[in-house]
């Protein structure tokens, strides 16, 4: 029998199990030419998908549970006659989406069909989920690093002070380190200098964001974060602690392609700008007195009809690597970020907008010392807008 159309449900939601409802539910039919009918379901996602950051990192959202429901109509001609099977039971599948995205020459690590060997839906990273390989930090400051730990992700994170380790936690194949909570995402506060957090993979769909945050005890300085893969080969991730003494630092969080939350220090100069848009017109003063016109020379006849602000400022990362040169992309293209700074309530993050809109990728060899210059402006407006 020959396939002749489908239909689509997909139940997304955060905690608690699947909906008895789906969020949407898809009907195709083959075209003629075809051998597959496809379904595009990235984009209905996302927009179940809610980002909040609140400065903590355990409780940070940035994920959504998925699962899908596929039954299949086949048709053939017998004798003469149409007959149709469906499906008894419908096909189903199990995902945790993430606000990220692939690029074109991404690598797809799927082994099995239908999409081995396809340049289609590219997979996601199965260990750190940064692209620099080497990390810059404000000394003194906690640590947060994402890894994918599901079952086929890191098994063991270690943090190091030159040769003698600091901590060590294991994830993976043991259930008791195995955590998905409405956001799929742990926090390992370290009490030193450290911290981690996770992006688990893994599907247990009973568990809540308490559950979901461990501790474990570390201190000192780190200089290399050491993370072992499925396969038992140890990576390092350097770690550059940096004291500025001159400037300010300024941490950035965003969402990077992975979905995940980074962290990005600012360690160099920082230049704030603050600019206005007005409309106005021109206002009738004239009044009209026992005694004929006149006008107040008090008065404003050029008149504010509305008034629009902007904050904005420039930030230097100082000195970095060449693998920056990706980090700053995926910053320019995020749709989430915020800049950790002193506000009127506490020390906390403040939404804010990549504006630079361009870059020049910089390397050792052209530029010897590497530094990115980025403009970013407040998310919100300086005058309170919010109705």
């Amino acid at each position: 029998m020959n396939l002749d159309s489908a239909e689509l449900k997909i139940y997304i939601y955060t905690s608690g199990g699947k909906p008895s409802s789906p969020q949407y539910t898809l009907s195709k039919s083959k075209i003629s030419s075809d051998s597959v009918i496809n379904f595009e379901i990235s984009e209905l996602i996302k927009d179940y998908i809610n980002v909040s950051f609140d400065g903590s990192y355990s409780l940070a959202s940035f994920t959504a549970f998925v699962d899908t429901e596929l039954t299949r109509t086949f048709k053939a001609t017998v004798s003469g006659t149409e007959v149709t099977k469906t499906d008894a039971t419908p096909l189903t599948r199990k995902f945790l989406a993430f606000r990220g995205y692939g690029e074109l020459e991404d690598e797809n690590l799927y082994l099995t069909a239908p999409y081995y060997g396809k340049n289609i839906n590219p997979t996601l990273s199965k260990d750190v989920l940064i692209s620099n390989r080497k990390i810059y930090h404000k000394k003194g400051e906690p640590l947060y690093v994402p890894f994918y730990t599901s079952t086929d992700g890191v098994n063991q994170v270690k943090f190091f002070d030159g040769t003698t380790e600091l901590t060590s936690k294991i994830y993976g194949g043991s259930v008791s380190n195995i955590r998905a909570d409405k956001t799929d995402v742990t926090a390992d506060n370290f009490t030193g200098a450290l911290d981690l957090y996770t992006a688990d993979m893994t599907f247990r769909r009973n568990e809540d964001s308490d559950e979901s945050s461990k501790t474990a005890v570390g201190g000192g300085t780190t200089t290399k974060v050491v993370y072992t893969t499925p396969t038992g080969v140890d990576v390092d991730i350097p770690v550059e602690e940096i004291e500025e003494c001159k400037y300010t630092s300024y941490k950035v969080t965003f969402i990077n392609k992975f979905g995940a939350l980074q962290d990005l220090w600012f360690f160099k100069k920082r230049v704030d700008s603050f600019s206005t848009n007005r409309e106005d017109y021109n206002r009738n003063i004239l009044t009209n007195t026992t005694t004929g016109v006149d006008y107040s020379r008090f008065s404003h006849t050029n008149s504010l009809l509305d008034v629009s602000s902007e904050e904005s400022f420039v930030m230097n990362t100082g000195f970095v690597s060449e693998d920056h040169n990706e980090v700053i992309k995926q910053l320019m293209v995020t749709e989430y970020a915020w800049v950790h700074e002193q506000t009127n309530f506490d020390f906390e993050p403040v939404p804010i907008v990549p504006k630079t809109s361009s870059f020049t990728s910089k390397t050792t060899l052209n530029d010897k010392l590497i530094n990115f210059e980025i403009e970013f402006e407040y998310a919100n407006s300086y005058i309170q807008n919010v109705r």
